[in-house]
């Protein structure tokens, strides 16, 4: 895929983004238009793969069914694409101001689903890297405030106290490591069995961009109450 076909493809991951924005804050109209722009940018950046044309041994007859085959298949991943997208936007629609949003199991789903279209379409893996960055970012950040949010310690000293904090207000620009939060809660004898099951489930998505234990999603409002420093 060159630098072109990756500028259409980001920016029509872009315009969905905005597309989705809009729909929540009920600017329907413009929700539309964005959603319908980026089928267009979907559609140009895959043009190519589209029109692709084989050897010139070849018949016109035969490049012209391949052509026919190409476009059937891009144009029916795009409405696979097309019906997530809007089945997502208007659930998110209806949900704002209703509820808290997705349930963790649900965005995986969701996001699997995002995905195997992209992958459909042709979008390299280091762009659908790239679509992941701020899911997974968030992910992170679920884990330092799980480890290190959930309960104030009140026995450390000073100088931890304000790690702890430091850790927690630049959690948005950088995640701490967590080889980080270890030594702190060792050197505090606030390393629990939990934490340290936590810690390895925070490593293993450092490395695999993927839960370790997805059965421990559903569980993170409750694991919070539990979990002490």
């Amino acid at each position: 895929m060159n630098i072109v076909n990756t500028i259409y493809n980001v920016g029509s991951l872009a315009l969905i983004g905005v597309s989705v924005f809009y729909g929540i804050n009920n600017h329907i109209p413009l929700a539309i238009l964005y959603f319908v722009a980026s089928m267009v940018f979907l559609f140009v950046a895959n043009l190519k793969s589209i029109i692709k044309t084989k050897e010139p041994k070849d018949s016109l007859e035969d490049q012209a069914r391949e052509m026919i085959q190409r476009s059937e298949a891009a144009i029916f991943e795009m409405q696979n694409l097309a019906k997530l997208v809007s089945k997502t936007a208007l659930s998110l629609i209806k949900r704002s101001g209703r509820m808290e949003g997705y349930p963790e199991e649900e965005q995986e789903a969701l996001k699997e689903s995002f995905l195997r279209l992209l992958h459909n379409l042709d979008l390299s893996a280091k762009d659908r890297e790239n679509v992941l960055e701020e899911y997974n970012k968030f992910i992170e950040i679920d884990y330092v405030y799980l480890l290190l949010e959930s309960h104030i310690p009140i026995n450390w000293p000073k100088e931890d106290l304000q790690k702890r904090r430091e850790m927690l207000k630049n959690v948005n620009k950088t995640c701490p490591a967590p080889e980080r939060i270890e030594e702190l809660l060792k050197r505090n004898e606030s390393l629990s069995n939990l934490h340290q099951e936590l810690l390895e489930d925070y490593r293993y998505f450092r490395k695999y961009n993927r839960y370790r234990r997805p059965e421990m999603i559903s569980k993170y409002r409750e694991i919070r109450t539990k979990i002490n420093l």
